[in-house]
């Protein structure tokens, strides 16, 4: 083979390499505005829009972890626990040390009842003293002690979220029903009446409900009513509303 056909087989090989790693720049590019649009989009709860634009970010780049935990959160808020844990899942094998993928990953399996699994995923996240986001490590630990009735543990676990976010809806909520299962109605109820105060603005009734409850398992019948009403009057699509309207009728009976 003569010296100039090698030398052009040469220039011909780099253009084509110049080409192609300019082509990948190009989608790494678009895979990240698509990222930061979908991401946007989740944050301001747009779930639709959001996977459409993060599942043209993974057609971008199919290795960003990043955009695998974020799908996997979107996946999680449209209740497609599958296909949630699927994603976080994958974007651990690329990133073994993803806290935050871990993180995600037991709030799915304590949704699912895999308990067991969503332990072994805290203890890698609260281990790692470099986490930012170590207040929801707690709230899932919390979760998990919950669903699993070990309610003194959960009591612990949303106290430690609150010595840093004394204002944080789901841990003030969840300390309360702890200590509402504990039989502790007094305190119960006013720690769940602090959380109604975060929580109304984002038409979350647990706190409400369990207000409600401790008040009537402690006798005070109209604190009790007036709680159920509120429920009514600010919750029309509330998780408890039908039964806050059970609760109503049966007080409003045993007071005839």
């Amino acid at each position: 083979m003569s010296k100039k056909i090698i030398s052009f087989f040469i220039l011909f090989q780099t253009a084509i390499a110049l080409t192609s790693c300019a082509s990948w720049k190009q989608d790494r590019e678009k895979a990240d505005l698509y990222l930061r649009m979908g991401s946007s989009l989740l944050e301001e709860g747009n779930y639709a829009n959001a996977l459409s634009a993060l599942l043209k970010a993974h057609e971008l780049d199919s290795q960003n972890p990043l955009i695998l935990n974020n799908l996997g959160q979107v996946y999680f808020m449209r209740e497609r626990n599958d296909l949630a844990e699927r994603q976080f899942k994958n974007a651990i094998k690329l990133q073994p040390d993803y806290t935050d993928a871990h993180n995600n990953l037991a709030r799915v399996l304590i949704e699912e009842g895999k308990y067991s699994e969503a332990e072994n995923e805290l203890k890698l996240v609260i281990t790692d003293l470099t986490y930012g986001a170590i207040d929801r490590a707690y709230i899932n630990l919390g979760l998990l002690k919950f669903n699993k009735k070990e309610y003194s543990k959960a009591e612990v676990a949303f106290r430690t979220v609150l010595k840093t976010k004394p204002d944080d809806c789901v841990a003030t909520s969840y300390y309360g029903m702890s200590v509402f299962e504990q039989l502790d109605y007094s305190r119960a109820a006013e720690v769940l009446d602090r959380a109604i105060g975060f929580c109304q603005k984002q038409l979350y009734d647990e706190p409400h409900f369990f207000s409600a409850l401790a008040y009537f398992r402690l006798g005070e019948k109209n604190q009790s009513i007036a709680r159920f009403e509120e429920i009514l009057k600010y919750y029309p699509d509330g998780k408890h509303r039908e039964k806050a309207k059970g609760m109503l009728e049966l007080i409003r009976k045993g007071n005839q």
